[in-house]
């Protein structure tokens, strides 16, 4: 029974010795761990855009600037263009390629989308002039939408002045 014993305490001691040689390399390992993902969720809990609403003060400066932002949103008039169809430029004996937009108009009062109403159809000359004109390749892509979108909203500043677009909406793009 005294030799089973030291069998077994030598078993252990073993089994010890060899825990130990690796054993150092996980223990700093299995305490960094925890520390590493509390790190890493705070990190990306910050960067997702949800810590705001925690870390805000109420007493800031940018609240009342975002609440006179958010007002000014709120009574914004929408005017929706009906949906353009064309082709769009392209070389000879290239397959044709259509393109449909349906845009809204952001416009700052009733008044002045009653007068985009009454110039509708310079408001779709213009748009289907400038899209007939355009290559496929400078759709492509988000930067291509931006430049359509800045170019659009330009153009129908021109045709509506002294009323200001705000911003132009897609509603619908499709290439084909």
């Amino acid at each position: 029974m005294v030799s089973q014993m030291d069998a077994d305490s030598m078993g252990t001691q073993e089994d010890e010795e060899r825990l130990s040689n690796v054993a150092p390399k996980k223990k700093i390992l299995l305490l960094l761990m925890p520390v590493f993902f509390v790190i890493g969720s705070v990190v990306g809990i910050y960067f997702s855009g949800m810590a705001d609403s925690f870390l805000a003060s109420p007493y800031a400066e940018g609240v009342e600037v975002k609440e006179g932002r958010e007002n000014e949103r709120m009574s914004a008039f929408f005017f929706d263009v009906p949906e353009i169809l064309v082709n769009l430029s392209t070389t000879p004996g290239q397959k044709p390629v259509y393109f449909k937009i349906k845009v809204a108009l952001e416009m700052n009062s009733a008044s002045d989308v009653d007068k985009a109403r009454k110039l509708l159809p310079r408001i779709i000359d213009s748009l289907q002039f400038y899209l007939r004109e355009m290559r496929l390749e400078e759709l492509q892509g988000s930067a291509g939408t931006y430049r359509l979108k800045e170019e659009i909203l330009g153009r129908l500043n021109l045709i509506l002045d002294p009323v200001k677009v705000n911003d132009v909406l897609f509603k619908e793009i499709l290439i084909q």
